[in-house]
This record gives C-alpha cells, sequence and structure tokens, in this order.
C-alpha cells in the first residue's frame, strides 16, 4: 500500500524528456548554423556577380579589339584602280621642275593609319617592304644606319614646304623609315584612311620630298576599308 501511495506521489518521467533536452542544448547552434548558410549564400551571389562582371569586361575588350581591328583593315589597292599606282599630277611635276628637281622616283603609296595621325608620335612611317624605288644614295643610307638624322624638305598638299628628319627605325624583325618632328604640322590635312604618295627628287643633289593625297581615294577608302586583308599588328611596318 505504501508503495502504490510513494509511486503515486512522485512524478512520472514524460516521454521523450531526453530528446527535448537534446533538441534544447542542440538549439545554441542553429543560429549559427544559419548564419554560415547566410554567408556561403552570400559569397556565392558575390562569386556570381564576380563571373558576370569578369564576363563583361572581357566582352568589352573583346569588342573593342574586334572594332579596332576592323579599323585597321588595309585597303585594297587594287580593287580602288590604283595598283599600278597613278603618276605623278601634271601641276606636281612643274613645281618640281620649276625648283630644278630631278630624278623623280615614287617612295611609297600608303594609307593613313592612326599612329600616322597621332601628334604624340609626330612620325610618318616608311616601311621597307613597301618601297617602291630605290631613292637614297649610299652615303645617305650609312647615315641612316648609323642612326643619324637626314634633313629634307618636303612639298605639302597645301603647296607650303616644311624641313623634317627622315630617320631609320630597327624593330624586332624589321626596320622602316621615318619621317619625323614637325609632322604634326602636316597631318592637318590628312584624316584616317587616306591614301598618300611620297615622291623623292634631287636638287643639285639634294634630296626632297614631295607627299601629295591620291585624288578620289578618300571617298573610296572608307567603302573599301571593310575588306577582309588585315592590317599587321604593327602599324610601323604598314
Amino acid at each position: 500500500m505504501r508503495k502504490d501511495l510513494l509511486a503515486a506521489s512522485v512524478p512520472k518521467k514524460r516521454r521523450g524528456s531526453n530528446k527535448e533536452c537534446r533538441v534544447i542544448k542542440e538549439l545554441p547552434l542553429f543560429p549559427y548554423f544559419l548564419h554560415s548558410c547566410g554567408r556561403f549564400a552570400e559569397s556565392m551571389v558575390e562569386e556570381k556577380k564576380s563571373e558576370q562582371c569578369f564576363e563583361s569586361v572581357n566582352n568589352t575588350a573583346e569588342d573593342h579589339q574586334h572594332k579596332k581591328k576592323k579599323l585597321l583593315k588595309r585597303l585594297n589597292f587594287e580593287e580602288l584602280g590604283l595598283d599600278p599606282p597613278p603618276e605623278l599630277p601634271s601641276e606636281w611635276m612643274n613645281k618640281i621642275e620649276k625648283k630644278g628637281g630631278v630624278d623623280v622616283k615614287l617612295v611609297i603609296m600608303k594609307q593613313m593609319f592612326p599612329t600616322d595621325l597621332n601628334p604624340h608620335h609626330d612620325r610618318l612611317s616608311i616601311p621597307f617592304r613597301q618601297i617602291r624605288n630605290e631613292f637614297l644614295t649610299e652615303d645617305e643610307k650609312t647615315k641612316l644606319i648609323e642612326q643619324k638624322s637626314i634633313t629634307v624638305k618636303l612639298m605639302e598638299p597645301c603647296g607650303s614646304e616644311s624641313e623634317l628628319y627622315l630617320r631609320q627605325w630597327n624593330l624586332k624583325n624589321t626596320s622602316c623609315y621615318a619621317l619625323t618632328t614637325r609632322w604634326k604640322q602636316v597631318i592637318k590635312e590628312f584624316k584616317q584612311n587616306d591614301i598618300i604618295q611620297l615622291w623623292s627628287f634631287r636638287v643639285q643633289g639634294e634630296l626632297q620630298l614631295a607627299l601629295i593625297k591620291v585624288p578620289y581615294a578618300s571617298a573610296s577608302a572608307s567603302a573599301s576599308a571593310s575588306t577582309d586583308v588585315s592590317a599587321s599588328a604593327s602599324e610601323l611596318v604598314n
């Protein structure tokens, strides 16, 4: 009888109490779990944004290179009716003859690239492989090889004359001549994709040059710039 009364006075253990205690003990870890998940999700979002940003920048760079390459397309002289090159116009020949000029030669015919028109570069490149006729004496060649400059008078399309320096630039795989110093004053008459001819002549043995813009070529050049023939990576050799 006493045992029954004693058993009735002591409350019975609730079913599942151990489980409840376990949940209560583990509860403090739950916010940390949520926090960790949040940080993980946040890092995933940031990583995704970073990937999208990288893709955007990469695409922009590729578009820029594509546009730049498109702008630097080499003009097809044959399609423009400029191969073989046109002769020196008679009015220019008359000007040269009035100066006492002889031994008139076409040095180069080329299109104007951005670096040719950039005042910061201040030079017109004359790639060796595009030179049409030999126009220098052996003494002049030696002087340029020794990295000395030659002073030349340049007849401009506007009729003015400028005094520039002719130099030789040695690149990694090739070399070129360059008209430098005061060239930035001459480029005001030109725009990108204009086609020019550089002619040489001698006045009492002194080297002089005449620079002309090839007629009608400038208007046709813009349409022909979409040709599939690409410009070289280095405009110095173009």
